[in-house]
């Protein structure tokens, strides 16, 4: 009887374990499957563009860096497919603008009869003048300017050997596709309002940032942090961009203050101010005006705007 009934248990319970053993299978696959979905879907790459949405329309903010390399290219889909399909672009300011150019190169010279041997201590002029020569820059031609536009050179210099150029600017190559769409550029602040917050903390305050622009190319510290960036850029990694930013541009300075939390409440009102007309628009700003608790995208929110930041599965 135990023989039988073991033959029982071998020759009629199989076949319901067999059903079992299929539809918990099954279930292991689709359990399997929707995970799998899930992980995709969270592992889908982050963008630095963000969206905002409210009842006058639909803004596109999306990050750049404003010197870059040709690593940088082609730019997200989803970015140039939104861009297409907006009403008009929106920049910080027009770089090719030649007004522009000229407000600002007439702003970065010091008055007559001054000079940065004068303004910087002996120490800091050294530092300044073997920075230069590093570079390959006669320091006569960078005495005569405004310390934020000579540390501009001495980095944008730096910045080229490592194959980041303003020629390749996010800006420059998102201003080029809108043309080719038909877009209507418009901008957000002014020149004189640019030239205010490179100038802005006083004397001293511009010298240590000069200082500070110095060291870190001095040091051999800028192509790395460059790539960082770069990296945190294509990665959308917002706190990583926002860490990234802080060293070099301390949150609680008043150049930070001038550079950033201002000029992003008075874009993220002009921006505000601009949707009245109800018209899509797709806006191109350096990207550290888009993260961190004061930037862009948390004032619009504030403003009762819906802003969600896009991946590549949007």
């Amino acid at each position: 009887m135990s023989a039988n009934w073991e033959r029982g248990l071998g020759c009629v319970s199989p076949r319901p374990a067999v059903g079992l053993k299929r539809s918990w299978g099954f279930r292991q696959a689709l359990l399997l499957g929707l995970f799998l979905l899930s992980t995709l879907a969270q592992a889908a790459d982050r963008l630095p563009l963000w969206e905002a949405q409210s009842a006058q329309g639909t803004l596109y903010l999306f990050g750049s860096i404003h010197v870059c390399k040709a690593s940088c290219f082609p730019l997200p889909g989803a970015a140039l497919k939104r861009l297409k399909a907006s009403q008009a672009l929106v920049v910080e300011l027009d770089p090719q603008n030649p007004e522009v150019q000229t407000k600002l190169l007439m702003a970065a010279q010091l008055p007559a009869g001054q000079s940065l041997e004068k303004l910087l201590s002996a120490g800091d002029w050294r530092a300044f003048k073997d920075t230069s020569a590093q570079l390959g820059m006669p320091v006569e031609i960078l005495a005569g300017m405004q310390p934020w536009m000579a540390g501009t050179v001495l980095t944008l210099m730096a910045a080229q050997r490592s194959g980041f150029e303003t020629a390749q600017g996010v800006d420059l190559a998102l201003m080029a596709e809108a043309a080719e769409y038909g877009l209507p550029l418009e901008e957000l602040e002014t020149a004189e309002e640019q030239i205010a917050a490179f100038s802005a903390g006083g004397a001293e305050a511009q010298r240590k940032s000069l200082r500070q622009s110095v060291d870190l190319l001095h040091s051999g510290r800028l192509a790395p942090y460059l790539e960082h960036l770069l990296q945190a850029w294509r990665a959308g990694d917002a706190a990583r961009l926002q860490s990234l930013l802080a060293e070099t541009l301390p949150p609680d300075s008043e150049i930070a203050r001038a550079l950033i939390e201002r000029r992003n409440l008075r874009m993220a009102e002009r921006l505000d101010r601009k949707m009245q007309d109800r018209r899509s628009r797709f806006v191109v700003v350096g990207v550290g005006h888009l993260v961190g608790p004061q930037s862009i995208p948390a004032l619009l929110a504030k403003r009762g705007y819906r802003v969600r930041q896009l991946s590549t599965a949007d």
